[in-house]
């Protein structure tokens, strides 16, 4: 089958975002549209699908990668892949239900390429979607690495393949509990390793401050864990949240009784991060949101996020818009001491007070000039995907952040990656 000359199609379990075209994948299509035409095995729809994954076709993707499941209920792999494009859809009961499927038919995911000379790392993960582990196949470079997943919350006996580095590929949330005292017990001492899972509770949003405090001119969110009855009866205006929601999911500024009782009925949960807000807004209306991404203990600046709303993200932010903007982010990635002129002295003490070897802040600078830390976490979104055609002064930052990435890769098996 002339198919073989693409090994780049048995990629099932990767991020979706993280499949890219690939040399030859026009003629892929072709051939493989034509024997789907007449009917084809399990395995060339699930072939297709990861076709369409790449032209960024996802609801087809979906529904070649279902047809793959539901033909083959033993390809823990398309069930996977269906999983992860569900997610992408915003479709939870589809992702939810198939990623149990996959699960309950494997739990480690060798990377589908030859290993050949790249570094294996073993990545230790939650059972969950790849945006809620740490999305690392969206930042290292597949050509030096090979990518082995490792889901923990279920039975732990199992075969694992030859690795050279274990990597904690997770953040702190209270539903990590059981992910998180696998991989204690997972983490020798002695073997190279990334992300110590017991650092990881230094960056909950409930000890966050704790962790940070000391460090002259920062200034971190002290959030608090409270009842769905207790959270009626906070001090307002605050900030509001089911507990383990991230990217503003349910995250909402409460000034109001009545208005903190509507948000409590629309985002229904047992318990809710609760924080004062603070007003971080800049003199000329808008607001300031940067991300920094920490490799063994080195500051590297991500992204700068600029809106006039006081919740900011970056996909929602006006910043493919402006011109100005934009010019202003690459002015923050070119010399971040610009913003935050203490950036040599308190960038190295975060590190150290964290302790984790890769993670990211989300911050900004007060009007009265101190960093404010929004949140820290091990799974902070990394990529290279953003439109060339605007944010190609971003390139050079994110290979950065990927070069000290597999630096520590590197300096934790002797072998290089490059």
């Amino acid at each position: 089958m002339r198919l073989a000359r693409f090994p780049e199609l048995g990629e099932h379990s990767v991020a979706p975002p993280g499949l890219l075209p690939f040399a030859g994948i026009d003629d892929a299509e072709r051939e493989l549209t034509a024997l789907c035409a007449g009917g084809a095995p399990p395995h060339v729809l699930a072939m297709l699908g990861n076709v369409l994954v790449r032209r960024g076709r996802y609801l087809d993707a979906l529904e070649a990668y279902r047809s793959a499941a539901d033909r083959d209920p033993s390809d823990a792999r398309a069930h996977l892949a269906c999983a992860e494009i569900a997610h992408v859809l915003d479709d939870t009961a589809t992702s939810r239900n198939y990623r149990a499927r996959a699960l309950a038919l494997q739990r480690v995911y060798p990377d589908p390429m030859p290993v050949g000379a790249r570094t294996p790392i073993l990545l230790l993960l939650r059972d969950a979607p790849y945006s809620v582990n740490t999305p690392l196949e969206l930042l290292l470079d597949r050509s030096r690495v090979a990518v082995h997943k490792y889901y923990l919350e279920g039975s732990e006996d199992v075969a694992l393949p030859s690795y050279a580095v274990a990597f904690t590929a997770f953040g702190a949330a209270e539903a990590a509990r059981t992910a998180t005292a696998r991989a204690r017990a997972f983490f020798p001492e002695a073997a190279a390793a990334i992300n110590d899972p017991a650092r990881l509770a230094y960056t909950t949003r409930e000890t966050l401050a704790t962790t940070l405090q000391g460090i002259d001119g920062v200034m971190a969110s002290r959030a608090a864990v409270v009842s769905r009855g207790d959270a009626a009866t906070i001090a307002l205006p605050a900030v509001v949240r089911p507990v383990d929601t991230h990217a503003g999911d349910g995250f909402a500024l409460v000034e109001t009784r009545e208005l903190l009782q509507m948000h409590l009925a629309r985002f229904p949960a047992e318990r809710y991060h609760t924080a004062r807000f603070v007003n971080y807004q800049s003199r000329d209306g808008l607001h300031r949101k940067f991300r920094v991404i920490f490799v063994d203990g080195v500051a590297y600046p991500y992204h700068l996020a600029i809106a006039p709303q006081w919740m900011v993200h970056y996909r929602t932010s006006p910043m493919r818009q402006s011109a100005a903007l934009r010019d202003e982010e690459r002015a923050f990635l070119e010399t971040p001491s610009r913003v935050l002129p203490s950036w040599e002295r308190i960038m190295p003490q975060i590190a150290s007070a964290v302790g984790l070897d890769y993670f990211g802040i989300d911050a900004t600078v007060l009007p009265d000039g101190r960093l404010f830390v929004f949140e820290a976490d091990a799974a902070m979104l990394v990529h290279d995907e953003d439109a060339r055609d605007v944010f190609s002064y971003k390139r050079e930052h994110v290979a950065r952040i990927r070069e000290a990435l597999h630096s520590a890769i590197a300096n934790r098996t002797h072998r290089e990656t490059r």
